[in-house]
């Protein structure tokens, strides 16, 4: 996107230049339709972009959703392994 403007900006310039001496009329009709042309094509890279914002935004939930079930398993294994011990070393201290 950054290589693009400078080259969109000098072929506005110079289509604008082209038809502007014989018919001014018809050079600022060109400029106007250009203009929306701009514009067009700035919503439509606005709506691409928030599109892989909401993307990314379903992948990072996605990829959470599965980290806090994965913490949540090891949460249990750790409090069934600490339940085990403290058995473990009740059992040992009463015989």
């Amino acid at each position: 996107m950054l290589t693009i403007a400078p080259h969109l900006a000098v072929a506005t310039v110079q289509a604008i230049h082209h038809l502007s001496p014989g018919r001014p009329l018809a050079a600022l009709k060109a400029a106007g339709g250009l203009a929306g042309g701009v514009v067009l094509l700035a919503l439509v890279l606005v709506v691409a972009l928030l599109a892989s914002i909401a993307s990314a935004a379903r992948g990072l939930a996605a990829l959470l959703s599965e980290f806090f079930r994965l913490a949540a398993a090891v949460t249990s294994a750790v409090f069934l392994m600490g339940m085990a011990v403290v058995v473990a070393v009740a059992l040992l201290l009463h015989h």
